[in-house]
């Protein structure tokens, strides 16, 4: 039963063998994974690479590779390295809004811990304190309650 060739060997025009390392990483549908790989590290040297690694370690190396090469065409100076500097950058910039939020619900706990106690005292000065009300000023019920005539607010001369 003649099996397919792998993408590596496909794209190298040879016939894949069963043997073939690069056959259980690089299937026959997805020829640009190698491709990358290849113009990057070169099938020699990447061949070399995979033989000196365990058999059961060399997905993860591939998949570390092909993650390499595709960084590397993407910023050829940095590489991966411009990926895990603006991954640490993002970490910081969280840790410290992580940490601004913590202060935040401290401080936030704190006045809700200060506002139960002042109630559970039942001091109406204790209240006045967190809330005052003496900065607002207060309606008089006699205006709130005053009829007024609708005609003596209308002014004619708004009709012009």
């Amino acid at each position: 039963m003649p099996t397919s060739a792998c993408a590596a060997c496909r794209i190298q025009r040879k016939k894949c063998s069963e043997d073939c390392v690069l056959a259980p990483h690089f299937p026959s549908h997805d020829p640009d994974k190698f491709a990358i790989v290849q113009r990057v590290f070169g099938t020699s040297h990447f061949v070399k690479m995979l033989q000196g690694i365990k058999a059961e370690e060399r997905g993860e190396a591939v998949n570390s590779m092909v993650f390499e090469a595709t960084a590397r065409t993407e910023d050829p100076v940095h590489g991966s390295a411009n990926a895990v500097q603006q991954l640490q950058k993002q970490i910081a910039e969280m840790k410290t809004q992580l940490e601004s939020m913590r202060e935040e619900l401290t401080n936030l706990r704190s006045q809700y811990d200060k506002i139960v106690l002042l109630l559970n005292q039942g001091s109406l000065d204790a209240e006045n304190a967190v809330y005052p009300t003496d900065a607002l000023p207060q309606p008089s019920e006699e205006i709130l309650y005053e009829e007024v005539d609708p005609m003596l607010l209308w002014d004619p001369l708004w009709e012009l």
